[in-house]
């Protein structure tokens, strides 16, 4: 057990060595070009871009591993506010909207089960279904992809089904989605090489819930559970 940890370890900062490399590198490069003083101002424009860019994707990384950091350590300050669901959800659609936005995908949704209001840490919430809305514009590999959203509410607990009709999440790599360190090694079968999952899995913990992949249901899904009030936010 204690030598597969340390393998999967080695495996995660060997690849977030590489995904920290990658950006810096480019950086570099394209500022020694600058540098050069026959560069015309076409090329100027455009290397300037490049390393904007690369400085963007590498903060993202850096922001990622800080803050799943801090969830783990149990260091979160929560900003409990009072919304309704389905407030929430059209939030999260609107900003996972940005990636592959050429892409048209048709969203289903239960506006009537969706008028519930909680009361949790609601940007943490919505940082978490836009976490699954995007890895679904991007790896869903249906020819007319669509995202059915179903919400169910019992017992003072909410969850909200997201489900897609692409092909899912191959089983073999089913247990590692939400793993930091596994989950880097298979990048595009278990949703890409950032640590998105790990850090919902870190959020719905503290916000007394949980997220978790539903096998058999046509496509990839992603069932995220919490308290309709946070506990905290009742001391």
């Amino acid at each position: 057990m204690l030598q597969k940890l340390s393998v999967q370890k080695d495996s995660f900062l060997s690849q977030i060595s590489h995904e920290l490399r990658t950006p810096m590198t480019s950086i570099r490069a394209f500022s020694e070009i600058l540098m050069d003083d026959e560069v015309t101002a076409e090329e100027t424009g455009r290397y300037a871009r490049i390393i904007h860019d690369e400085s963007i994707r590498l903060t993202r990384l850096l922001d990622d591993l800080l803050d799943l950091s801090v969830l783990e350590n149990g260091q979160v300050r929560f900003d409990i506010q009072t919304a309704t669901l389905g407030d929430l959800i059209d939030r999260a659609l609107m900003a996972s909207n940005s990636v592959l936005p050429q892409r048209r995908f048709t969203i289903r949704r239960q506006s009537i089960e969706e008028q519930i209001a909680i009361t949790t840490d609601t940007g943490r919430l919505t940082q978490v279904f836009i976490n699954v809305l995007s890895n679904a514009r991007k790896y869903c590999d249906a020819t007319d992809p669509e995202m059915t959203i179903a919400v169910h509410r019992r017992a003072g607990r909410v969850s909200v089904d997201f489900t897609d009709n692409g092909s899912g999440i191959p089983k073999k790599s089913q247990a590692l989605i939400f793993e930091k360190f596994a989950r880097l090694t298979d990048t595009h079968k278990a949703g890409g090489a950032g640590l998105g999952l790990a850090i919902c899995r870190e959020i719905m913990h503290n916000l007394g819930g949980d997220i978790a992949y539903v096998p058999g249901q046509g496509g990839a899904s992603f069932r995220v559970t919490f308290p309709a009030v946070l506990a905290t936010a009742r001391d």
